[in-house]
């Protein structure tokens, strides 16, 4: 909410270009409420949309999965998205630079969001993400006939439960 105050209508149109990204690369799938367990349904974590403005005065839109709600059921091992200590990068630079080598940078668009999580088998419990209030709104309009059909009401706030099939932030 935050986010969509500070930006307006072009946090609103950063917010669906990710949930388009996210669609299209087949990061979730909807789930009917009833084919939910309780215990999935009640560790199903929150949607959320960060925004931030880039240096070229885009904006950004980032949706993560609230994964710190998630301490009491998985290890920290579990939930960490390995990435290189800042020490590492400066001493291989540091290498680098003393040896005379080329170096380049790439960026892969959407790298995170590439890798698969494994593949359930029988019985095996799905990670579920709940997206509540208008972030819903913004997710039906990129797939109204994927998604729209999913929406349900709790407390009477709009809901939407999905599969994540892909890592997500």
């Amino acid at each position: 909410q935050k986010g969509r105050k500070k930006f307006g209508k072009r946090g609103d149109k950063a917010a669906i270009k990710e949930f388009d990204q996210l669609h299209h690369r087949n990061c979730f799938t909807p789930i009917d409420l009833s084919k939910l367990t309780p215990l999935e349904k009640k560790k199903a974590q929150a949607a959320m949309m960060l925004l931030s403005e880039k240096t070229d005065g885009t904006v950004k839109g980032r949706c993560v999965y609230e994964g710190s709600k998630t301490r009491p059921y998985c290890t920290k091992e579990e939930t960490a998205s390995p990435t290189a200590a800042t020490e590492s990068i400066f001493i291989t630079a540091t290498i680098d630079a003393h040896e005379e080598r080329d170096v380049m940078t790439a960026d892969i668009p959407n790298a995170f969001i590439q890798a698969s999580l494994e593949k359930l088998e029988d019985g095996d419990e799905k990670v579920v993400m709940k997206v509540t209030g208008m972030l819903v709104d913004l997710l039906v309009k990129v797939a109204p006939d994927v998604y729209g059909p999913y929406v349900v009401y709790e407390n009477g706030r709009k809901v939407l439960y999905l599969q994540v099939l892909k890592a997500l932030y």
